[in-house]
């Protein structure tokens, strides 16, 4: 192979997400300080992006909501507290984690789609997916620390998928 036809930029890229993959798993609390900080400038662009909103929304229909202005300054304020305070963002994410978890999957063991009523096998796989989601929220619950690993390890299997997609794409020229 030559290497002529290495896109080079994909195979660096690809690199870097294997290291950042590695060491997401490696440094679990810093994981998710960083991935605390992202939410949190997530929150802030929202909150502009909301505020920006609202001004359109004044500009082309000439109604002004209050509503959307109180969302966007929330969403604002909310963002900035997680980006100041990364350990107590981090601990109640990890807990909304579990909450979720928990609720989500009562009402998926409760609720029955169409497809669980074609498939009994289906409504059992679901019941039991459900049943192990909630007990995964009640250990979160108990457990916030495993809910950092548990972030801190899907987030590296994402970042080391991605990376091995750029890295096939750098020899596939």
């Amino acid at each position: 192979m030559s290497t002529k036809n290495i896109r080079w930029s994909s195979l660096l890229i690809g690199i870097l997400f294997a290291i950042i993959a590695i060491l997401a798993v490696s440094f679990p609390v810093q994981n998710i300080y960083a991935i605390t900080w992202l939410i949190g400038i997530f929150f802030i662009a929202n909150g502009i992006m909301e505020l920006f909103f609202r001004r359109l929304t004044k500009a082309f229909v000439g109604i002004s909501s209050g509503w959307i202005l109180l969302l966007g300054i929330l969403n604002i304020i909310f963002g900035i507290l997680l980006i100041i305070f990364p350990g107590a963002g981090s601990t109640f994410i990890i807990y909304l984690f579990a909450f979720w978890f928990i609720f989500s999957s009562v009402l998926g063991i409760f609720v029955v789609t169409p497809e669980e009523r074609t498939s009994k096998w289906y409504h059992f796989f679901s019941v039991l997916v459900n049943i192990i989601g909630v007990i995964a929220g009640i250990i979160l619950l108990f457990n916030p620390l495993l809910g950092a690993f548990a972030v801190a390890f899907f987030v590296s299997v994402m970042f080391l998928l991605i990376g091995i997609n750029y890295i096939f794409d750098a020899f596939a020229h």
